[in-house]
């Protein structure tokens, strides 16, 4: 993926977990933390899919035809383990989008009375504003998310 180095895989790590994990760095799961330190003189490799670094916490984003289109890490939080940072190849390199997938869309055969629905629903809304928080930081740093994209093209129109 063009454009995606160590240094700046790093940051964005650095600020996802940051935010996710508020009691500190010796509250992020060990296999995670790994994440946090990353250094521009690591090779990017070793911390991508396939790598050992990368086994059960990286997975390449695939839109078909067996052509890379990007990278998950499943990072978590302190409240959830299963939320993600995706850094998707925009437009065949023109960009480099980074993103929080919360994965937590589904209800599963959940109805509204379910006795858990409540508690689901407010996972799903702490997820929502955690995503929001990661991704306005990594706006302010000059990283690009949707949202950078989106006013782009606002401002065209």
């Amino acid at each position: 993926m063009n454009g995606l180095t160590t240094a700046l895989l790093g940051r964005a790590c650095c600020i996802f977990l940051q935010l996710a994990y508020p009691g500190g760095e010796e509250t992020i799961p060990a296999k995670r933390r790994v994440y946090l330190g990353l250094t521009p003189e690591q090779p990017l490799e070793a911390f991508l899919p396939p790598a050992p670094a990368a086994s059960g916490i990286g997975q390449v984003l695939a839109p078909g035809g067996g052509r890379s289109h990007g990278y998950a890490f499943r990072l978590g939080s302190a409240t959830f383990p299963h939320l993600k940072l995706q850094v998707i190849d925009y437009e065949n390199g023109s960009a480099l989008v980074f993103s929080v997938d919360t994965h937590d869309a589904f209800l599963p055969g959940m109805s509204p009375d379910h006795p858990d629905a409540k508690a689901w629903r407010c996972l799903q809304e702490n997820n929502r504003k955690l995503k929001e928080q990661i991704e306005h930081a990594w706006e302010r740093e000059g990283f690009t998310t949707f949202h950078t994209l989106l006013r782009a093209g606002l401002e065209k129109a």
